[in-house]
């Protein structure tokens, strides 16, 4: 191959790399996709941005109905709510979020005796923004956990935060 023709192909798949994580970076999900059964996990909700440059100033998720009890942890600069008849069904978070800058939302979930190793959780998130709302919603791609890398799968543009269970260690 041409040495001009060698360093174009290689400043190309550069670039595919370089710009491939910051278009998997572009959704709501958690930090931690992949975790062991246990009756009870810890994790993060990772937001990346806000809304088409307006900054976030509410979190909604929605539980699934395997997460028996929900404990998010203090954020600084973040109020926390928790709505639904008995058992929370959604946890809210409410503050501001710069729309340039991530944040993670850590919380601690008690999980329901019947769930197994390779189910997969879905806990949909709205984010509100000061002008606009994103909706990470989707449940019928893909789920993120199943990407080999634990990686967004990009199938839709609005993917629902999942984690895949794993066995026990």
């Amino acid at each position: 191959m041409d040495p001009s023709r060698w360093m174009l192909a290689s400043v190309v798949i550069a670039a595919g790399l370089i710009a491939a994580p910051a278009q998997v970076a572009a959704h709501v999900g958690f930090v931690k996709r992949q975790i062991p059964v246990a009756a009870s996990v810890e994790t993060q909700l990772r937001t990346p941005h806000g809304c088409n440059g307006s900054p976030t100033v509410r979190l909604r998720m929605r539980l699934p109905k395997t997460v028996t009890a929900a404990r998010p942890h203090p954020k600084p600069g973040w109020s926390i709510s928790m709505s639904g008849e008995g058992v929370a069904r959604e946890v809210i978070w409410t503050g501001r979020l710069p729309a340039n800058q991530s944040a993670d939302f850590p919380i601690s979930f008690d999980l329901d005796a019947s769930v197994r190793p390779g189910d997969v959780l879905y806990f949909p998130v709205v984010q509100e923004c000061e002008a606009g709302v994103l909706r990470w919603i989707d449940m019928k791609g893909r789920p993120s956990a199943e990407t080999p890398d634990g990686e967004p799968d990009d199938e839709s543009t609005s993917p629902a935060p999942s984690i895949k269970l794993l066995p026990r260690r």
